[in-house]
């Protein structure tokens, strides 16, 4: 039975809190997501709590419904902390990672109850001058390493007794191909530069061949996304979602906490690092180069057990350059011109990595800083 308060709105989910007894002195609705309505909760110590519910829609957009099932997924995957700590946890000694923790979830009313891991993302965080963002880059990309080598036969089933590494979450792998199938929409939006844009490789084709092109990438590496099942994947992993207390005292970590578990699935490890690189390619690129880009893709290969062959570098490549080609077109970072240039450099990306012209896709900027120890891979 679906709960009496309206949980999309502070008034309804502070009487359902008061209703359990939960006291409290202010609920605020959050801002920035685009799925959920997620709150902030003060309680009478002054300490905080998020609270996400997930309607059958998005609260950006009622009229598209959208399974909230997802929030079963999300709860699933940070339950995984608790009875294996040491999957969702690592420490360095510039900074502490770990999975949000969860306090309850009323899965009826598919209300998840979360710490606070504050209040500032490491895309806004991203040009603070007292954060080493190659350290952080560092942390995060051995805490991800950890992640995906450590759940290779974890299963992801709603059922915990399961064994099953076959399920998945159904939505989340509809939702992350989405990029795929609407690649050739970016293109033929932005498909002809005039040669007003930059070009990074020798790839210079007319606007039907690229579309073409598009849609072969989503019919081979797209559909991939249906039956990949390396390991667990975050299935959202950018810096959006790493929020960020700075070290508290002299001698402190700063503490990073990775959030929005919702389109975890069990996948290819090769997405979760390549959709971290894209965005931090973006973030280099429009927010001054401090290096987050090298600081993560070589941290993240040094943890892995061993070096990652061929294949694995191609999918990389192919899904950070669909983001680049694809989310600048729908979430602006620039101006017209600008975006031109990102699409051509995705283009760039996604032609070298499928031609296997890895000496072209090695002098992009996707992978500008690796060491050369993971060369001999090819």
């Amino acid at each position: 039975m679906a709960s009496e308060f309206d949980l999309t709105t502070e008034r309804g989910l502070s009487a359902y809190l008061t209703s359990r007894s939960v006291s409290h002195t202010s609920v605020s609705l959050l801002t920035g997501g685009t799925a959920n309505y997620v709150y902030r909760v003060t309680l009478p110590d002054g300490s905080t709590k998020i609270y996400k519910h997930a309607a059958p829609y998005l609260h950006s957009n009622t009229a598209f419904a959208f399974d909230p099932s997802r929030m079963d997924y999300e709860h699933r995957v940070l339950e995984l902390q608790t009875s294996s700590p040491h999957l969702l946890s690592s420490h360095s000694p510039e900074a502490s990672v770990h999975a949000v923790a969860v306090h309850s979830y009323d899965k009826e009313n598919k209300l998840l109850c979360i710490s606070d891991g504050g209040s500032r993302h490491l895309k806004d965080a991203y040009a603070d001058p007292t954060l080493d963002m190659s350290s952080i880059g560092a942390a995060l990309g051995r805490w991800l390493a950890a992640l995906h080598t450590s759940t290779v036969a974890t299963p992801l089933s709603l059922d915990p007794t399961s064994q099953n590494l076959k399920d998945n979450n159904a939505i989340a792998v509809s939702i992350y191909r989405h990029s795929y199938r609407n690649l050739s929409s970016a293109f033929a939006e932005y498909g002809d530069s005039g040669g007003n844009v930059p070009r990074y490789a020798d790839f210079i084709d007319l606007p039907d061949k690229d579309i073409e092109f598009a849609q072969q990438i989503n019919d081979a590496y797209g559909s991939r996304l249906a039956h990949e099942n390396e390991c667990i994947c975050h299935g959202d992993f950018w810096p959006g979602n790493v929020l960020v207390k700075p070290a508290s005292e002299e001698g402190g970590k700063v503490v990073l906490t990775v959030v929005d578990w919702e389109m975890t699935r069990r996948g290819t490890s090769a997405t979760d690092a390549a959709q971290f690189l894209a965005e931090s390619l973006l973030l280099d690129r429009f927010c001054g180069h401090r290096g987050l880009v090298p600081a993560f893709l070589n941290a993240y290969l040094s943890a892995r057990p061993e070096i990652p062959g061929k294949e694995w570098f191609r999918r990389l490549a192919i899904h950070a350059g669909v983001h680049i080609a694809f989310w600048p077109t729908r979430v602006a970072w620039t101006d017209r011109r600008g975006t031109h240039a990102l699409v051509e450099l995705g283009k760039s990306i996604l032609r070298a990595a499928s031609e296997s012209k890895w000496e072209t896709l090695f002098g992009l900027p996707l992978f500008s800083g690796m060491e050369e120890i993971f060369l001999p891979a090819f």
